[in-house]
């Protein structure tokens, strides 16, 4: 009986993963995600209160994973080495390899729940890291940032980068190339770009 639970719940959640990243939290619909799964409307009330809590199911773990990788020691060095640079990507793509439908819909079909500003949250923790850690930096080689908001463009600019990867690739190796190369572009002996 545990085991027809399980593998219940378990159609409920790949059937829901499916609805919500093809429209989204506002538009997904439980009588959809029942439908898809085999069972009725009412079974999945079983083991989810709401569409709120079968979101939450889906989309914490990722959630949680990319904000521990966003903190790994990696992103505390104001200048990338190739080596660093490696070991990022490396977590990134661990991220990927278990969670990138989630990503996914974290990035773009999560409006509506409490997941909406992923994105920005983490533009803003990039952009707080450079600033943290890169400008001590320049100040000490004695150049001058004469507008912050460029922290704010790069780490922008490198969300997007990184999203669009996300969207348009599924071949590890493809990915896992494109996203070391943007590193490289945008954040590669960045001090010495300040200039």
């Amino acid at each position: 009986m545990q085991y027809r639970k399980k593998e219940t719940k378990n159609r409920i959640i790949a059937s829901a993963l499916t609805e919500f990243g093809d429209k989204g939290y506002l538009d997904a619909s439980m009588r959809d995600i029942a439908q898809n799964a085999g069972v009725s409307v009412g079974n999945i009330y079983r083991y989810f209160k709401n569409k709120s809590e079968l979101f939450d199911e889906i989309i914490e773990p990722a959630y949680c994973r990319l904000m521990l990788e966003m903190r790994e020691p990696h992103y505390s060095r104001p200048n990338y080495s190739i080596s660093q640079i490696d070991d990022h990507v490396d977590g990134v793509m661990k991220v990927l390899k278990q969670y990138k439908k989630q990503l996914l819909i974290l990035a773009d079909k999560s409006k509506g729940t409490k997941y909406e500003r992923t994105k920005e949250e983490v533009v803003l923790y990039v952009e707080s890291t450079l600033k943290d850690r890169l400008l001590p930096v320049l100040n000490g080689k004695g150049v001058k940032v004469h507008d912050q908001f460029m922290f704010y463009l790069l780490s922008s600019t490198f969300m997007e980068g990184y999203f669009t990867i996300l969207r348009r690739y599924d071949n590890p190796a493809k990915m896992r190339y494109l996203i070391r190369e943007l590193i490289i572009l945008l954040f590669g002996a960045i001090d010495e770009r300040f200039t």
